[in-house]
Parts: structure tokens; C-alpha cells; sequence
């Protein structure tokens, strides 16, 4: 377990130190700092084999209407790294300190069938989640990725989005869909207690 642990803070340390540079890396040149400057290098050099898939997704990177050039490729790799680094942690934590229910799973089968529930609202409301970012940095709807989550929250968001009135032109329909699903999350929960 101690070692489970000393992962989960390597872990957290490695993508903390890679979040920051994304952002230097990203904000540096908004500060007008040289594109030759030798630590504006460095960060492109060190975080360009993480950001070259993610460009890759995006289809390169986008430019505004009047605004200067955008990079939107190393702040979604921070979401990106964000996400793995959130499911990573969770899953050493999950073999360090598995759940009773998920032990014992005939001991108290309602226990388990909450815990599973609750662990598939828990990743849907992840890809919830990255369908909205993808959508807001206008990732294409014919790329595979935005396709498969697209026909996997669809379902849900599509009736809500019907009835659900918009409102000075954003629409609310996820978070009404988050905030369900929590809902249900924590009755479930409350009803094995």
C-alpha cells in the first residue's frame, strides 16, 4: 500500500510539472516573450511529444475572427493530462483501498450493484465532460473520437436539449444532465445506507 502511494504522489508530481509547462508554454508568448528564448524552447522541446497527438485531434490549431494566433492544442493537452492523470490516481487508489463491495461482492449484492452504478455514472459524467471541451475548441463532428461520444451522450442530452429552453443562446441541457445524474448518484447511495 505504501508503495500504491508513493505512486499516486510520483504520479501527481510528474503531471503537475507537465501541466505547468503546457501553461508557460502557453502563456509566454502572450507576454511577448521571443519565440527564440532559450525557455520558451525548452518547454516546446519537452511538451511537444504530448501536445503533437492532441494537435493531431484538433486538426492544428485555430485562429479567431480578429484575434491574434490561438494555440488551443497545449490547453487541451492540459485537460487531456487532467483526465489521465485523474484516472490513474483513481485506479492506484482503487488497488491500494478497494471497496468493500467490490471484495466481497456476494456479501451484499446491493452494495455492489450501487458501486457499479455509481462508478458508470462517475464515467459518464467524464465523457460528458470531454464531449463539451471538445465542443467548445470546435473539434469536427466526422472525427471518430467526437463521434463515439456523441452517440454515447446524445441519448440523454438529445430529449433534454428539446424541452429545455436555451437562454441568451447557451445551452444548459449538460449541466441539467450532470446535475441528474449526481442526483441519482447520491440517491442511490443514500438508499444502501
Amino acid at each position: 500500500m505504501v508503495i500504491v502511494l508513493l505512486l499516486v504522489q510520483i504520479v501527481n508530481i510528474v503531471f503537475s510539472v507537465f501541466s505547468v509547462a503546457l501553461l508557460l508554454r502557453v502563456l509566454l508568448p502572450w507576454f511577448k516573450v521571443s519565440p527564440r528564448s532559450p525557455w520558451l524552447r525548452f518547454l516546446e522541446v519537452m511538451t511537444e511529444p504530448l501536445v503533437r497527438p492532441v494537435r493531431r485531434i484538433l486538426g492544428g490549431a485555430r485562429r479567431g475572427g480578429g484575434m491574434q494566433y490561438v494555440d488551443i492544442a497545449p490547453l487541451a493537452t492540459i485537460f487531456f493530462l487532467w483526465l489521465a492523470q485523474s484516472a490513474l490516481t483513481w485506479g492506484l487508489q482503487l488497488v491500494a483501498f478497494p471497496p468493500l463491495w467490490l471484495l466481497h461482492p456476494g456479501a451484499d449484492p446491493l452494495r455492489w450493484v450501487v458501486g457499479v452504478t455509481g462508478l458508470l455514472i462517475q464515467i459518464y459524467v467524464l465523457l460528458f465532460l470531454a464531449r463539451i471541451i471538445l465542443e467548445w475548441i470546435q473539434v469536427s463532428y466526422a472525427h471518430p473520437l467526437m463521434r463515439f461520444l456523441w452517440d454515447i451522450t446524445e441519448p440523454l442530452l438529445g430529449p433534454i436539449r428539446r424541452r429545455l429552453p436555451t437562454f441568451a443562446g447557451l445551452d444548459f441541457s449538460p449541466l441539467v444532465v450532470v446535475l441528474f445524474l449526481s442526483v441519482v448518484q447520491a440517491l442511490l447511495s443514500s438508499f444502501v445506507r
